[in-house]
């Protein structure tokens, strides 16, 4: 049977290699637990997030062991994103300096992402620590620019 996260996962995954338009080299990179990380190209991490949630907004929960793996990550790539899979609305991406501008290492409080967007707009994002300065649009080609300059 195939699992949910799988589902979610497969749909990120498939976005990236139909809209790169060249081969990618996707392998996983991921220590403990259920996969969710993965590194392209042998340069680029990407850890993944789903909510099933069919309307906004949309929570993503980061436990200390989440954000340690994607420490992890970010020693094995040089540039390291988040997807957000925000049920069947899309997917939206965050560099990781951008998920440290919203979650504070500092925070005493578990780390969160809540994305939220009206219809026809783009996402708002919020964390621990505030919100991002900026929305972010529906999809991941932030990455695949990534993968031609890594962050």
């Amino acid at each position: 049977m195939i699992g949910e996260f799988e589902r979610y996962h497969g749909a990120a995954i498939r976005e990236l290699i139909v809209k790169a338009n060249r081969p990618l080299k996707i392998e996983t990179c991921d220590d403990v637990g259920r996969v969710n990380s993965y590194r392209i190209n042998d340069v680029l991490g990407i850890h993944i997030k789903h909510s099933s949630k069919r309307l906004p907004p949309w929570q993503f929960t980061y436990l200390d062991e989440n954000l340690v793996e994607i420490e992890r990550l970010a020693t094995r790539c040089s540039g390291v994103w988040l997807i957000h899979v925000c049920g069947q609305d899309g997917a939206v991406a965050l560099s990781l300096s951008e998920f440290w501008s919203v979650n504070p290492r500092d925070a005493e409080t578990t780390s969160f992402v809540r994305v939220d967007r009206d219809r026809n707009t783009m996402y708002r994002v919020n964390g621990t620590g505030g919100k991002l300065s900026h929305p972010k649009p529906r999809g991941l080609h932030y990455i695949l620019d990534a993968l031609q300059s890594p962050e």
